[in-house]
Formats: structure tokens, C-alpha cells, sequence
């Protein structure tokens, strides 16, 4: 991605965790976690650990030459080939013998593996609190708008009176949903890699499971019951939530751009200097943010195609499908955290026009409580009469530009059933609101249930 677009589209943190630099650091962290775990079982001298992790910890990522990784990593096919040949030869100036016991036993997969699972845990991590932020905004506004009475529209019409509240509502429970998703895919996907050249670890002999158990515990993933190296489905899982998240902020997104119409006007985004407006026209102020989304939202099917496209392995590890995933997961991730921050930036400062919600609700003089009508008619005459009485009432109001309860109420079916308080009820919006009321509560308790 363009320095220049970085901001755009992605969040800093998250693109701090899948730079270069960082990704080294992760590979040395598994580095000296093998080392450890394998003199914790006795497969390697202990001094030879303490030398290995001695150079990793206070050296650091200093000890690599990045030009020089970059042009060998061609050649090799992946970057751990010659990045343990750099880190070989660094712990080699310091004690020859440690050097010796250096990546004792793993493959290239396994260091790089490890450190891309400790990428998503960080990154994860930081989505987590992202996702809490959408979710207590969106909370926020439920309770604050529960009331106000707004259109509801289907097909891009206007269908049914609502509470913004309501919509806020879904928002909040879809953040719960991908909040627990998130829950839930940790549990299976930090996972720790370590099988060796074909997931056997011959080379530790019989010393194998008790390595990858220490391995694992000194990394704090979890540990595998068998290699994964060819079985991609973990990483997968985490792409595939992370997607959704990004699909469901896109919904928003087009929601309150939608929503910022002209002509509908109903909420704003969060203004601020040079923040949305036009290169020619001075009187615009566009949905930056939810462009930044929706941008994110189209791209991320493309990704996704082909991280599942990277499940398909040939044998014990794959040519080309997992090489794939290096290219995909890192923008995942960023494109997840940038729709994650411009969100919760909008729902924190949303600007609400309750009076223009207000104007949108009367706009088509009582057309929108057809369906009320028609339902307070149908126990008395039926509902495929009263559909047709209403639907030629709905007509005849459109017909004469007369408000519909002006047309309803001079027919002679109608007043026989309802006088004109009873029939003003009826054509009040907030009258017909089902049970949405219910559901907001129900989603305030989840969300006070949580915090339990």
C-alpha cells in the first residue's frame, strides 16, 4: 500500500504489526522460544539457549541485514532461509558452539508460521478494543434515540415508521456478534507451529511433543494437537472473521451515507478541517468516512478468495498457496482496523438530525401507514378487502395530493369501524412501531449482561 493511502484506508498500529521490521522481531521471538523450550527438555546445551536468546533480546533485529535478506529471500523462496543464516552467523560472533543449536530441528514454515499467529494475537488484541469501542458507541446511541421515530425503507423506499434507535440497535448487535466471533477464533487459532521438515520432528527423535508443548508454553499460544503446516483452516477462520467485521461496518457505512443524501439529510459525519468537502464545490460535505469503508468492503472478497483459495495443499506443505497467504492476511488485517477506526469515529460524533427525520416521516402525507390502516381494517373485513379498500384509498391520496388519512376517512367502510380520534391513532408513526421497543431492551440487557 501507498505511503500516501496508508491513512486512508488502514490504522496505524495494526500496519506497525505487519511491517517488516515487526515481522523480524516475531521470527526472533520464535527463535528463542525454540531454543528455550528445547533446553527446557534437554535437547540443547542450556548455555546455548542463553547465548541464542542473549543475541535475539539485546541485539535484536539489528543483527539482520534487511537489503541483504531482501534480495536472498528471491532466491531462497521465503525469508527464514537466509534470515536464520544472518541469525545463525550473529550468534556465531558472540559463542560459535550456541550458534551450532540455532533453529535446532524446525523448517522455515515453522518459524514463519509462529510468527505470523503471534501477529494476529497483537493485532487481534487491538481489534478486540476497537470492536468494544463500535459496540459502546452504537450502545450510546440506542439508548439515546430508542424513541425517535424515523423511516424505515426497503428497496431504497420508504416503508414502515422505525426508531433510529432501532437501527442503532442492529449495529450494536451485530459488533456483539463479531465480538464473540472474535472470542471464539482465538481459542482455536493461536495455535503454535512446530512439525519440522514434514510435521514428524524425527530430528528431536522422541523428544518431539514434549518440545512443541514447552515451545508453545513459552510463547503463550496454544498447542497444536498435530502439525498444521498444510491445513490452513486457522488462518483462514481469522481472515474470514475479520471479513465479516468489515462486512458489517460496510453495511453501516452505506446506511449513514445513504442517510447524508441531500435530500434526506438525516445524519451527518463528524466534521472537521479540510474533513469532506469537494476540490470545486465549497457547499459539499461528503461521507469520507464511509468511503474509506466501503473501499475496504470491496476489496476484502477479493483477498478472502484467495486465502480460501490457499487451502488447497499438496501433501505435507504446499508450492505457492501458503506463500499466498503472505500477501493477503497483512492487508486483512490493516483494511480490518481502518474500517474498525473511521467506524468508531463516526459513531462517537455522529451528527443526528431528529427534526429532518422527523419532516422524511410526514413527506408522503400518511402513505407510509398504509399497512397500519389496512391491519386495523383486516379483522373487521378481512385482509385481502381491506388491502384492496386501502391500496385504492393510497391512490386516490396520490391521485389528489390530499394527506391519505383526509381520504380514508370519508369512506363509508372506514367510518363505520373508527371515529376520527380513533383513526388519528391509527396514523400516528409511533403507534406502529411492533415490537422494537422489546428488542432494544433486549439488546441494552445483552450488552449489561456482558459487563457482568
Amino acid at each position: 500500500m501507498s505511503h500516501l493511502y496508508a491513512s486512508l484506508f488502514y490504522q496505524a498500529d495494526i500496519t506497525a504489526i505487519f511491517s517488516d521490521r515487526a515481522l523480524l522481531k516475531y521470527m526472533l521471538q520464535a527463535e528463542v522460544a525454540l531454543a528455550q523450550a528445547q533446553a527446557q527438555v534437554g535437547v540443547i546445551p542450556t548455555a546455548a539457549a542463553e547465548h541464542i536468546t542473549w543475541v535475539a533480546t539485546t541485539k535484536g533485529i539489528e543483527v539482520i541485514d534487511f537489503e541483504d535478506l531482501a534480495v536472498a529471500a528471491g532466491l531462497a523462496g521465503n525469508i527464514a532461509i537466509p534470515f536464520v543464516k544472518q541469525f545463525t552467523a550473529a550468534v556465531k560472533t558472540y559463542d560459535e558452539d550456541a550458534s551450532r543449536y540455532v533453529h535446532w530441528g524446525a523448517t522455515s514454515q515453522d518459524i514463519l508460521d509462529t510468527a505470523c499467529v503471534l501477529q494476529m494475537r497483537d493485532a487481534l488484541n487491538l481489534i478486540e478494543v476497537q470492536l468494544q469501542q463500535a459496540y459502546a458507541a452504537s450502545l450510546v446511541l440506542t439508548e439515546k434515540y430508542r424513541d425517535q421515530v424515523m423511516m424505515g425503507r426497503t428497496w431504497l423506499q420508504q416503508a414502515l415508521p422505525i426508531t433510529f434507535g432501532h437501527k442503532a440497535a442492529r449495529w450494536a448487535s451485530s459488533f456483539k456478534r463479531d465480538l464473540d466471533r472474535l472470542t471464539a477464533v482465538k481459542q482455536r487459532a493461536l495455535t503454535a507451529q512446530l512439525g519440522g521438515a514434514v510435521g514428524s520432528l524425527a530430528s528431536l527423535l522422541d523428544a518431539g511433543t514434549a518440545v512443541v508443548d514447552a515451545y508453545a508454553q513459552q510463547l503463550n499460544l496454544h498447542t497444536p494437537v498435530c502439525t498444521w503446516h498444510a491445513e490452513r483452516d486457522r488462518i483462514v477462520e481469522v481472515a474470514s472473521t475479520l471479513a465479516i467485521v468489515v462486512g458489517n461496518t460496510g453495511k453501516m457505512a452505506r446506511d449513514w451515507s445513504l442517510m447524508m443524501q441531500t435530500e434526506i439529510a438525516e445524519v451527518f459525519e463528524p466534521t472537521a478541517k479540510g474533513r469532506g468537502g469537494s476540490s470545486t464545490m465549497p457547499h459539499k460535505r461528503n461521507p469520507v468516512a464511509a468511503a474509506s469503508i466501503l473501499a475496504a468492503a470491496n476489496r476484502m472478497p477479493v483477498l478472502m478468495s484467495s486465502v480460501y483459495q490457499s487451502m488447497v495443499q499438496e501433501h505435507e506443505r504446499s508450492l505457492g498457496a501458503w506463500h499466498a497467504e503472505w500477501l493477503a492476511v497483512p492487508e486483512i488485517f490493516q483494511l480490518c482496523g481502518g474500517a474498525l477506526e473511521r467506524t468508531v469515529e463516526v459513531l462517537q460524533g455522529l451528527e443526528v438530525n431528529t427534526a429532518q427525520m422527523q419532516r422524511n416521516v410526514e413527506c408522503t402525507q400518511g402513505l407510509i401507514m398504509a399497512e397500519a390502516v389496512m391491519m386495523a381494517l383486516a379483522p373487521k373485513m378481512g385482509r385481502l378487502n381491506a388491502h384492496d379498500l386501502v391500496e385504492a384509498a393510497c391512490q386516490q391520496a396520490v391521485a389528489t395530493q390530499r394527506h391519505l388519512q383526509e381520504v380514508v376517512a370519508a369512506l363509508p367502510q372506514v367510518q363505520q369501524y373508527f371515529d376520527a380520534a380513533e383513526l388519528a391513532q391509527i396514523f400516528r408513526p409511533a403507534s406502529y412501531l411492533g415490537n422494537i421497543q422489546a428488542q432494544i431492551d433486549a439488546v441494552l440487557a445483552t450488552a449489561k449482561g456482558a459487563d457482568q
